[in-house]
């Protein structure tokens, strides 16, 4: 079996991926910066391309829960899940829609499965399944170091090439 070959390089999608993050960290409020400078980029997978771009990408993040992330029943807050998949989902716009800038979330269904308590490490997976000349679609998850699903998303955002 051969391995895909994809038109960009994986250090230009975590360019991308870097300067996007940088972006939302200077243009955030001082509520959600903490939280999204904690994301750390784990990797990237294309999941398509067409001539000489990506069509879409897989991008995964890790991500400590802090105290101040949660609840008070001790488990991640509703409004830290959202942030986390905002954050991501526009990231992940970034690297397939290159160039992309002003990235607004258009849409964003969050749903909640388990749980996540202080301590835990969490694998934050967005995926771009496709954009426009505006508009891109995604979904995504957030699993426990238990590898145990606990939130789904659904994003659309819209932005500026």
């Amino acid at each position: 079996m051969t391995a895909l070959v994809f038109p960009v390089s994986n250090d230009e999608l975590t360019r991308r991926a870097d300067t996007c993050q940088k972006e939302l960290l200077a243009a955030n409020v001082k509520l959600t910066t903490p939280l999204v400078s904690r994301l750390r980029l784990q990797s990237i997978v294309p999941t398509g391309s067409k001539g000489d771009r990506i069509t879409g990408a897989r991008v995964t993040f890790s991500f400590t829960v802090e105290p101040s992330d949660c609840n008070t029943w001790g488990t991640i807050h509703g409004g830290c899940v959202f942030t986390i998949c905002n954050a991501a989902g526009k990231i992940a716009t970034a690297v397939v829609a290159n160039g992309a800038k002003n990235i607004v979330s258009t849409d964003l269904t969050t749903n909640y499965l388990a749980g996540v308590t202080v301590g835990s490490t969490v694998v934050v997976e967005i995926e771009c399944l496709r954009t426009t000349k505006s508009i891109g679609f995604l979904r995504g998850s957030i699993k426990d170091d238990k590898d145990t699903l606990c939130y789904v998303c659904v994003q659309n955002v819209s932005f500026e090439l």
